[in-house]
């Protein structure tokens, strides 16, 4: 998937879907979260090796944005804690695209609690 694909996706959320995806990375156990924090860090080194920090800035801006306004479209009255941690871990993954093809592993491990509202490719 690229970022293109991903923010167009962001784009069709409706506040259920939030929901279901704040849902999904509740559940997560432990060894999910391990595995969140190394993709993290595996895409922060991947930024500073590229050198598309600030790029990678603005695409996660951009998807935490979009998340807060597809939820407040939907009626979600702000702050909603479901709401940002959605938005936390579009930005996340947002920031893996914003890469490139080198962080493609480790974005579609990110991806893994939105496969119910987002196709991954």
């Amino acid at each position: 998937m690229e970022l293109t694909e991903f923010v167009a996706a962001l784009d069709r959320l409706t506040a259920d879907d939030i929901r279901l995806v704040a849902k999904s990375l509740e559940n997560e156990t432990f060894s999910d979260e391990v595995d969140w924090w190394r993709a993290t860090i595996a895409i922060d080194r991947a930024i500073r090796h590229a050198r598309v920090a600030r790029h990678a800035a603005r695409a996660a801006a951009r998807a935490a944005q979009i998340v807060q306004e597809r939820a407040e479209q939907g009626g979600v009255m702000l702050p909603d804690d479901d709401v940002t941690r959605v938005a936390r871990a579009a930005a996340e993954i947002a920031r893996g695209l914003s890469v490139g093809p080198a962080t493609q592993p480790i974005v579609v491990l990110l991806m893994e609690p939105w496969a119910a509202v987002v196709p991954i490719v």
